[in-house]
Formats: C-alpha cells, structure tokens, sequence
C-alpha cells in the first residue's frame, strides 16, 4: 500500500492540498464531500467494522480498511474514517509494512482535524511521526505527518512552530526530489504567512511553488488553496475585483473536482465575501457567509472551531453592512464560544517544532 496525500488546513481558511502520506502514486483526496454519513453509507460500512473486531485482521483487511478510511475522509466524511481507524489502530494491528501504519495514524489525525477534535489530532500526527521517523524509506510520508503536524499548529494559531514545520517538510521533498510536495508546501507557507498578513513572503512562496511545478501541472486542490491566497494578496492591495474574482476561481476548481458540497468550498464563499464587502456589495456578501455557514454545519456540525469562527466572519460582514447591533451580538457570542471551545478541546496540545529534523 503507497499513499501519497498532501494536505493543508488553516483556520482563516481551510486549503486540501496535496502533501504527503504512503500509497503510490501520488494521490489527493478526492469525491464530493457530502458531510455526515448517511444510512445508506453505514450499511455498507458495518460489515467491514464488524471484521475490524476480529484481532486476527489479515493484511489485505488491513489495507483495505486504510484505503476504505482515507476515501471516506476525501469524501468529507471524517466520523465514518475515525470509526474505521479508530478500533483498528486501538487493537495494535501488525501491519506487513510499518510504514502503512503511519499513513493510517496521518489519516486518523486528518480525521480529527476535521472534526476539530485537537488533542486527538495531535495524538494521530505524533503517532505518525514517531513510527515513520527512522524508517529511511519513508522520508516522504515523515515529511507528509510534519507538514499535518504544521497545520495543526496553525489551527491552534501558532504561526510560528506551522511555519517551521512546513519548512522542514518542504527541505524533505526538495532532498527527495518531489516537486510536487516542494510545490505543494511551499502554497501551505503561503497560506501560513498570509493569514498573518506577510504579503511579501506569501508572494515569494507562491513563486517557489510555481518554480517547484507549473500550475498546469498542480493538483486541483493546489491551484484553489493559490487563488485564495492570491485573493487575499489582491485585498491588501485594495483590488476588490481581483479579489472576488480569485475567490470565485477557487470556488469553481473546488466544486468542479469534489461537487458543491464540497466542506472546503466553505472558505472559498467566505473569502469571496469579505471581497464583496470591500466594493460594496453587502447582499452578495450576506449570501456567501450564509452559505458559507450551511456548509460548515452540514458537514461537521456547529459545535466547531470552523463554523464560529466563520460566524464571527459573518458578524463584521453584518456590522459593514449596517446591522450593527445585531452583527456585534453574534461576533460576541461567537467568539466567546469559540474561546470556550479551544480551551476544552486543546489545553496543552501546542507542541516544540525545533526537535524535528
């Protein structure tokens, strides 16, 4: 089994690239992600469950039950992965090639991610990275579980140990010779530095990226987690039509390769709704934050870190356009519950970058 997935998440927006775990060739979640799994889907999915409470798991079970939770999680249904991986993994299976095991721990961390389960996130990664760390063969996926690690950090808002994580995974790729990781992760420093408004070095790593592979050869994912950041870049600089018309590039890349339930395509509304309040536009802006919002509670619910902070995007849209106290009503009460949240979800789940090589 070779699984070869990159991946990145933020929490100004969240951008699937493509970094790296085990399976050959180089894969990318793909298929529409349609949120929670429906009844239809756990049916076909007991059985298999019911095979993973056997201890004696075969290592083509095994693997099936990898690769059966990694579509599952590309699909946008994280609770259907971690009901794979979860007692698969608590069992401590033998896997043939210790290197799946890492992928399988990369997907349960990716899983958790989505879900913004933080501490169990962490868990997922650090198993990774520990288990693929002195595998000499396995340099890209230990550069894959560091670059997941990194985008755990900047969920948590901790811009500096993501950045340095995704830069040791990116001088991985470069030793390697993967253009396509060095690619991809130079768009995941991208996305790291302009959410802290680093406008210069956003645009040197764009252009890294573009040198590492051109854009026509990038993966879908790649190209819209650009266009968000190239969005962004044209904001700061007060082009509010290349602005909207950026966004609406990533919004059509993402519904043209997962479909319009796409749990990503949250971001790509959001953005293109900040864009539409700098020129003006607050009812278009109103209707991307509410679809923005439908779409987070769709796929992974409104407890989460990813539907109040958009929330609290949607209050500044609201106070812009006039609604002020109902807009200062709403951001107060989102982000008080999103910090209540983070503290339950992530007390001391930040971690030391500087001992990873």
């Amino acid at each position: 089994m070779r699984l070869n997935m990159y991946s990145a998440k933020t929490a100004a927006f969240l951008v699937l690239g493509t970094a790296g775990l085990a399976f050959t060739p180089h894969a990318q979640a793909c298929g529409e992600r349609r949120g929670r799994l429906g009844a239809a889907a756990l049916a076909l999915l007991a059985p298999q469950l019911e095979a993973q409470s056997n201890a004696s798991l075969s290592t083509a079970q095994l693997t099936s039950s990898v690769v059966r939770a990694y579509q599952l999680w590309g699909r946008g249904q994280p609770k259907a992965a971690i009901a794979i991986l979860e007692p698969l993994l608590r069992a401590g299976p033998r896997f043939d090639d210790a290197r799946d095991a890492g992928v399988a721990w990369n997907i349960l961390g990716h899983s958790y991610l989505d879900l913004g389960r933080y501490a169990e996130a962490k868990l997922g990664y650090q198993h990774a990275i520990e288990i693929l760390r002195p595998i000499a063969s396995a340099r890209s996926q230990y550069g894959s579980a560091l670059d997941s690690m990194g985008m755990l950090e900047l969920s948590l808002g901790q811009q500096n140990e993501a950045k340095t994580l995704c830069e040791k995974a990116r001088q991985i790729y470069a030793e390697l010779g993967d253009s396509a990781g060095v690619a991809s992760t130079s768009v995941d420093l991208a996305v790291i530095v302009v959410g802290r408004n680093d406008f210069k070095a956003a645009r040197r790593f764009l252009q890294t990226a573009i040198q590492a592979q051109p854009e026509r050869a990038m993966k879908t994912d790649d190209l819209a987690a650009m266009d968000v950041v190239k969005s962004r870049l044209a904001l700061h600089v007060g082009n509010g039509e290349e602005a909207v018309a950026m966004a609406q590039h990533a919004i059509d890349l993402w519904t043209q390769a997962h479909g319009p339930g796409y749990f990503m395509l949250s971001n790509g509304y959001l953005l293109r709704a900040q864009a539409l309040v700098h020129s003006g536009d607050y009812v278009a802006a109103i209707r991307d934050a509410q679809h923005a919002l439908a779409i987070i509670e769709a796929g992974i619910g409104r407890d989460t870190v990813d539907f109040l902070s958009a929330e609290v995007v949607y209050a500044a849209i609201l106070r812009a356009s006039g609604a002020k106290q109902e807009g200062s009503r709403m951001a107060k009460e989102a982000g008080n519950a999103l910090t209540d949240l983070q503290r339950r979800q992530c007390s001391g789940c930040t971690i030391d970058a500087s001992g990873f090589r």
